[in-house]
């Protein structure tokens, strides 16, 4: 190959090479922030519940009312005599399964508000699957106690050893948070799986995963970059 024919009208065919590079990156860096990526975050601004809900259709958008006021929608979740089943439960099996470690996330943040006339113990619940009650996971030691007072709440629930307690026998913590198979909000006096059955209607918004990205996709970009320098360098000193 000639080299100053491969360097010639350098800047088109920089261009061209960087557009290259970058495609390269976009196809290579999912599979290092595939599914849960920190930053992440449930708006519900979409009109959907961004892929929350439970088969007896539980969770749906409210098109107003968020904690940001008129116009910021939020999911609602309901149980018992206010709707949907008995259990107050919701969860996500798409953008919320994954690598948990590998992504660094270490926390789930999320806004919360209580439309019924008692208070409600909020935990997050992760699992091997979305099987019955006995799936083996985790769930939150500690719940947070949301107030029947009709304002939003920001919780913060943890996910280490501290902040999640083992239900149904499931596998070391690290190994289920590198493979979360389903992601849970629910409600329950103690840790479960599964919500208690109650009649309750919350609200969720702003479902956000906490953490630091994955060194690993900054090191591929970064390769990336100092290809394509390297690449102009050369280029200059052809010319």
């Amino acid at each position: 190959m000639n080299p100053k024919g491969f360097c010639g009208s350098r800047g088109t065919r920089l261009k061209r090479v960087a557009a290259r590079v970058a495609a390269s990156l976009v196809v290579v860096m999912p599979r290092f922030c595939a599914a849960i990526t920190p930053g992440q975050i449930d708006t519900f601004q979409d009109g959907t519940t961004d892929g929350w809900g439970d088969p007896a259709g539980n969770s749906s958008n409210v098109s107003t009312g968020g904690p940001a006021g008129s116009g910021d929608h939020y999911m609602q979740v309901v149980s018992g005599s206010f709707g949907g089943n008995s259990r107050l439960v919701t969860f996500n099996d798409a953008q919320w399964l994954g690598n948990y470690l590998g992504a660094g996330v270490n926390a789930v943040s999320m806004n919360l508000r209580n439309f019924g006339p008692s208070a409600i113990p909020i935990r997050i619940a992760i699992r091997e699957g979305s099987l019955g009650s006995g799936t083996p996971g985790y769930c939150s030691v500690t719940p947070y106690l949301l107030l029947p007072d009709g304002l939003w709440h920001a919780a913060v629930f943890g996910l280490d050893a501290g902040s999640l307690t083992p239900i149904n026998n499931p596998q070391p913590l690290a190994t289920d948070l590198s493979n979360v198979g389903d992601f849970r909000i629910l409600s329950a006096a103690s840790p479960a799986g599964i919500g208690d059955q109650i009649s309750a209607e919350i609200g969720v918004d702003n479902v956000y995963a906490i953490g630091a990205p994955e060194p690993g996709a900054f090191k591929l970009a970064g390769l990336g970059l100092v290809a394509l320098l390297a690449l102009r360098r050369r280029c200059r000193r052809i010319s």
